[in-house]
Parts: structure tokens; C-alpha cells; sequence
């Protein structure tokens, strides 16, 4: 027996790629451990930079929302049918809700941003360069999102749907739930449409693995039907079969975005 071989040794913990020595290094260069309290409070603090982004922008959307208020109802209902106001506050409830649409586009971009200045330190050239990719591409989703509901969606809910009562009943409209219905279909297609993005980050983080999305396809068409049902209130189903598609094309372009990433 050799002796060089009876002391005691540490085993070989590299991993070998292609049949190469080469290993991986513990971790991110730079990269200091800190205790959970302290990722804690940073968190805290960057979740707040996001509201306080969502606020202002909605003080700044504000005075311009009562024209966006008379757009829409001129567009998807009719300027000869007045509003109808049933409490003293709805007015101004429904212009900040309108206003909410506007401040979830500059928001939610924001919020990708702050994500990646918590994790930034422990990510990989690579890595930060794809997160800088995100902070664009969320705001143009979110776009793309609003777009379809407004150019989609809402004239099918509006103009075949609402008033298909046509003279048997007369349609008095409360502003607040109109504008209501208006920013649930905007703001959360806007939403919806930052699932691709979410997809990449679970699958790029191991959080999922990208052959279980592809097995599960079932599974997450039928969870995509269920929240299309919630998403749209339509009861001639019109709508909420639309946003299926939509939704079930998102899923698919997320899968095409994890390979190319």
C-alpha cells in the first residue's frame, strides 16, 4: 500500500464540466454575508421607495384624470348618458382609481428596479445585466397589457354586453363602478402581463424548473380559465374567454423567453 495515500484527505468538491478541472467559486465576488435582520430592513425600505413611487404618482396623475374620466365614458358609453354620483365621495374614488392605472406603470418597473438593488450583490455580471433588461421590459408590458384591455376587452364589455338592454331598461351607470370596472380590466391586464417576466425569474432563481412548466401545461391552462373568470366580469363569458387566450399566449411567450434567457 502507498503510504502518500493513508493520511486523511479532504474530498475533491469541485465540479467538473466536459471533463475539465475547472471549479466554480463559492460565491459572487464582493459578496458579504450579512444576518437576516439586515435583509430585512432593506427590503422594508425598498418596498417603500415603491409605494412612495405609487403615490406620487398618483397626486400627479390626479389633476388630469377628470379628462380621463370624460374619455372613457365618451368612448365606451355615450356623452348623452349622464353620470350618476351616489355618494358624496365616489367622484373622487373614482378618479383615483383611474388614477391608479397610471401609477402601477411607473410603479411596477420601479418595484423590478428596487428588486434588483436588494439582490445585486449577490448576482453575477450576467445576472445584473438581464435584471437591467427587466426594468424596460416591464414598463412595455404593462403597456401592451392596457392597450389590449382597452382596445379589446372593454368595448366588448361596454358596447355589447352593458347596454344590451337596449329599450326594455334604462341604463344609469354609476360612475364609481363604471370606472371601477374600467381599471379592474386595465390595471389588471397590465398586471397579468408581467407574468413572463415572473416565469423567467422562478425558473432563472430554481424555483421551478422549466420541463415541470412544460409538463404542467393542463394544470396551469385550468388555473389560467379560473382566474380569467375573476379577472373579467362578463356574464355572457365573452370576455373571460378573450383573457384565457391572452392569458394561455403569455404562458407560451414565457416559455419562449426562459429558453432564449
Amino acid at each position: 500500500m502507498n503510504s502518500h495515500n493513508t493520511g486523511n484527505q479532504l474530498p475533491d468538491t469541485g465540479n467538473k464540466i466536459n471533463g475539465s478541472t475547472d471549479t466554480y467559486s463559492s460565491g459572487v465576488p464582493g459578496d458579504v454575508e450579512e444576518p437576516l435582520m439586515a435583509h430585512l430592513y432593506e427590503l422594508r425600505n425598498r418596498l417603500a421607495v415603491v409605494l412612495v413611487w405609487l403615490c406620487l404618482a398618483m397626486l400627479v396623475a390626479y389633476p388630469f384624470s377628470e379628462k380621463g374620466m370624460l374619455l372613457v365614458w365618451k368612448e365606451f358609453i355615450s356623452p348623452e348618458l349622464n353620470m350618476a354620483v351616489y355618494s358624496p365621495l365616489e367622484w373622487i374614488f373614482a378618479r383615483l382609481k383611474l388614477c391608479l392605472v397610471f401609477a402601477l406603470a411607473v410603479s411596477i418597473p420601479q418595484f423590478f428596479y428596487q428588486l434588483y438593488r436588494f439582490a445585486g450583490k449577490g448576482l453575477y455580471p450576467h445576472e445584473k445585466r438581464f435584471f437591467l433588461k427587466v426594468v424596460p421590459a416591464s414598463f412595455l408590458l404593462f403597456i401592451l397589457g392596457t392597450a389590449l384591455g382597452y382596445f379589446i376587452v372593454l368595448p366588448v364589455m361596454f358596447r355589447y354586453i352593458f347596454f344590451y338592454s337596449g329599450e326594455v331598461a334604462l341604463a344609469q351607470l354609476s360612475v364609481h363602478n363604471t370606472l371601477s370596472a374600467v381599471t379592474t380590466i386595465l390595471a389588471g391586464f397590465g398586471v397579468v402581463f408581467q407574468a413572463p417576466l415572473l416565469v423567467v425569474f422562478a425558473v432563472k432563481l430554481g424555483l421551478v424548473n422549466y420541463q415541470t412548466l412544460k409538463k404542467q401545461r393542463l394544470l396551469i391552462y385550468s388555473a389560467i380559465v379560473t382566474l380569467s373568470l375573476f379577472l373579467s366580469p362578463d356574464p355572457t363569458f365573452i370576455a373571460q374567454i378573450l383573457v384565457a387566450l391572452l392569458l394561455a399566449v403569455l404562458f407560451e411567450f414565457s416559455l419562449l423567453l426562459v429558453r432564449l434567457f
